[in-house]
């Protein structure tokens, strides 16, 4: 049997699961191709059968020509998005394609990727989400949906604060604001955005919810048809860029609850491909109340590796229409702890999790590991010289321990 096409396509810059994920593709047996925009970090991956690079100044419609144009060539069993703005570039093309940008062909290839296309445009919006997630029997923190700045202070009062004010719309931690006062709460609604992009006409919504002060969980699953073949759970040790933001440092641990929730989620959303769902574990009671859900990789995709979930092997095997025979979720109980690269290390270059912890660094390719040795805007030189140098001897280190270039180490407690 011929290896399963897969197409990795992505429009962000400097988000690492795009760029790590064609790796461990290919180590499934998959033939990938890259869609990445130039300067990105996945335009670094190495591990790829082929790519299409576009200009970072193309113009929307030069994006989506080159996409379809690449999609005709490579002929992919599966589109993976690598970002939400990808996400919404997918789903305008099949619901609502400019003229001559349409075709039955890849309406159904979105579909296949995706899922329902209808549902998926409603999980992607927080306030859609909360509202299916209830019907879907998903526990929730209280709270309601307003379109301004009144409805949002008027439900807040209600709620009595803190509150969060979470955009219809946001990517790690992005548009979700903790308030203290009706001030805050008006304050966060200007703030508010519909997001650019493919997605059809959207009301200027957000989500105002009790504040919750558990910790926060993800899950990273392949879903296939409404059904989850393969998933994975890990909490925060420490976030990066702030305290509301993605993990750094992670610890895994199977929590039989956030995988129920999550399985009965993807059912109602008929989704298919790989999807990633936060949770909130509130005090007391220990409920995982519903954050949001993410139609797309996320670093727990390629990281349930170090947990023993090969995601990417799960989805060759259902693109061969085989049975997924492997590991599918973690016993009960905490797991490996892992410091993910470069997110801990643009954290603090002192950080005790990159001392103590193994670290997912991609030491398997030495062009992209160079390309995340680049530093957020607000890093002066005498920080890159000692992440530089950090970073040299932590290869060099893990060259000693394997010569021939082997995978990252695999985590444990």
């Amino acid at each position: 049997m011929s290896a399963p096409r897969v197409l990795v396509a992505t429009l962000a810059i400097d988000y690492p699961a795009p760029a790590r994920l064609p790796w461990e593709l290919k180590q499934a047996g998959c033939e990938v191709a890259l869609f990445a925009p130039a300067g990105s970090l996945a335009a670094h991956a190495s591990h790829v059968d082929r790519r299409a690079i576009a200009a970072g100044r193309a113009t929307t419609a030069a994006w989506v020509e080159l996409l379809v144009r690449e999609i005709d060539a490579f002929d992919p069993a599966i589109v993976l998005p690598g970002d939400d703005a990808m996400v919404r570039m997918l789903l305008g093309l099949a619901l609502d394609p400019p003229p001559g940008a349409g075709s039955p062909r890849l309406a159904a290839l979105v579909r296949a990727s995706l899922g329902n296309l209808e549902l998926a445009c409603d999980s992607i919006d927080k306030t859609r989400l909360f509202e299916l997630a209830r019907a879907a029997g998903l526990a929730v923190a209280e709270g309601g949906v307003a379109t301004t700045s009144d409805e949002a202070v008027a439900i807040a009062a209600s709620l009595g604060y803190p509150v969060i004010v979470r955009a219809g719309a946001g990517t790690g931690g992005d548009g979700t604001t903790r308030c203290e006062s009706a001030d805050d709460v008006a304050e966060a609604m200007r703030g508010v955005r519909v997001p650019d992009g493919w997605m059809p006409p959207a009301p200027r919504r957000a989500l105002v919810q009790r504040w919750i002060d558990g910790p926060v969980i993800v899950r990273a699953s392949l879903a296939w048809r409404g059904d989850e073949v393969a998933g994975s759970t890990r909490g925060r040790l420490a976030t990066y860029p702030h305290a509301l933001g993605p993990g750094s440092a992670v610890v895994y641990a199977g929590i039989p609850s956030i995988a129920g929730a999550t399985r009965a989620l993807l059912r109602a959303l008929d989704a298919s491909g790989f999807v990633g769902t936060q949770f909130i574990v509130e005090p007391g009671t220990g409920t995982p109340l519903l954050l949001e859900i993410n139609r797309r990789m996320i670093p727990a995709t390629y990281g349930s590796r170090h947990a023993g979930i090969d995601q990417a092997q799960a989805l060759a095997a259902v693109l061969r229409g085989e049975r997924w025979n492997g590991p599918d979720d973690l016993p009960p109980g905490p797991g490996p702890r892992l410091a993910l690269f470069p997110q801990e290390w643009y954290r603090d270059v002192e950080s005790p999790w990159l001392a103590d912890l193994p670290c997912d660094a991609p030491w398997h390719d030495p062009a992209l590991f160079r390309a995340m040795l680049r530093l957020p805007v607000d890093a002066d030189p005498g920080v890159l010289a000692l992440r530089y140098e950090r970073a040299t001897a932590a290869r060099e280190a893990a060259a000693l321990t394997s010569p021939s270039a082997a995978p990252p180490r695999t985590a444990s407690p």
